[in-house]
């Protein structure tokens, strides 16, 4: 029995998609030892799957200052060092490309440590190849390729099969469905939920504008019977207050903060519709029948849209887009500075024209 680390230390999107990855090697590895380097957030995922044995959680953000940063990774490495080096592992997987993870497992003696050639995009290097014993190639254009199938190229590469998986989630207690059924309260006769704050960083921002998505709002209550529900953090609370405000006669529902992440796999298998820009909610929504249409503007969807076929991508690209080589390989800064628009180019319009073709569809 050989026992394997694997690093995978993305946000819950990330982790969504590399649920197929991790279930391809749980399934070829029946009987080896698996540990798993995670996100905090994503342990209600990890728990309710039994893909790996154990699961060593990191709760690194990038909302906070770099100082903070490193000293919550130094805390976690003094914290975690003896269990890790305990375990004495026989090889270590990375899916991603953590700098600190990888030097981190340094220490732990481990002999092979396998990991992919390049970042998200393809053009450029891994930093941490030159830590790897065995470097997955993977292809030079990765921007369009889909990460899940990033994550299964370096599986596949290790195991030496060609099988391939669609990122699973835990099935749905019955205990959480009806909680859920009672949170959405449903009274009409179509249900849409919207989930339009992303993250911000780095010159790129994925947040659909308040006013539009107020003017979707209006339009379609005008041809539709609908619950509307907010679902996302803290900084989408805004907009469904604004929008409760504007239509107090709708039907209109702020579950922001008010789920977890096996609630909110549930909030997607009893709705209709799901409209979310590029963010952890629209990878968990793609694996349930919800109907989802995705907005993207910073980067295309080739290489993080939802992997569904119920899915509909919206990509109405502003002139510095797609930003991951733009501003990371080429150096260039975004288009219009410090105020991005990346999805500002996604009307309305174009919004309510899907929804309407979802919708009709279902009385068909």
């Amino acid at each position: 029995m050989k026992k394997i680390l694997i690093v995978t230390n993305g946000n819950i999107g990330d982790y969504v998609m590399a649920t197929a990855a991790l279930k391809l090697l749980r399934e070829s590895l029946p009987s080896d030892f698996i540990v798993l380097i995670a996100i905090e957030r994503v342990r209600a995922f990890v728990e309710n799957l039994n893909f790996v044995d154990d699961c060593i959680y990191t709760n690194f953000l990038a909302s906070k200052s770099i100082f903070r940063q490193r000293l919550d990774q130094v805390l976690w490495f003094i914290k975690t060092f003896f269990k890790l080096r305990k375990m004495k592992f026989d090889e270590c997987i990375f899916l991603d490309h953590s700098r600190f993870l990888a030097k981190a497992v340094l220490f732990y003696s481990i002999k092979k440590t396998v990991g992919p050639s390049s970042w998200w995009c393809g053009k450029i290097t891994n930093p941490n190849a030159k830590f790897l014993t065995t470097v997955i190639k993977l292809p030079k254009d990765s921007d369009k390729v889909h990460m899940s199938v990033r994550y299964q190229t370096i599986v596949k590469a290790y195991l030496k099969n060609y099988n391939l998986a669609m990122p699973v989630l835990p099935k749905t207690s019955n205990k959480i469905k009806e909680k859920v059924y009672t949170l959405l309260a449903k009274t009409k006769q179509y249900s849409l939920a919207f989930c339009l704050c992303g993250d911000k960083v780095k010159g790129n921002e994925k947040i659909y504008p308040l006013k539009y998505t107020l003017e979707i709002i209006k339009t379609l209550s005008l041809n539709f019977d609908i619950d509307f529900y907010f679902i996302g953090t803290k900084i989408f609370d805004k907009y469904s207050k604004a929008a409760k405000n504007t239509f107090p006669s709708l039907s209109i529902h702020n579950l922001c903060r008010k789920t977890t992440l096996l609630d909110l796999k549930s909030v997607f298998e009893q709705i209709d519709l799901l409209i979310s820009v590029d963010t952890g909610a629209i990878h968990i929504a793609a694996t349930t029948p919800i109907k989802v249409i995705g907005l993207y503007g910073n980067n295309t969807a080739c290489n993080s849209g939802p992997q569904t076929h119920r899915g509909k991508i919206l990509y109405r690209p502003p002139p510095c887009s797609p930003c991951n080589f733009t501003r990371t390989v080429l150096k260039i800064p975004c288009y219009y500075g410090n105020n991005p628009k990346c999805l500002e180019n996604i009307m309305p319009y174009d919004v309510v024209n899907e929804v309407s073709d979802v919708f009709n569809q279902k009385n068909m």
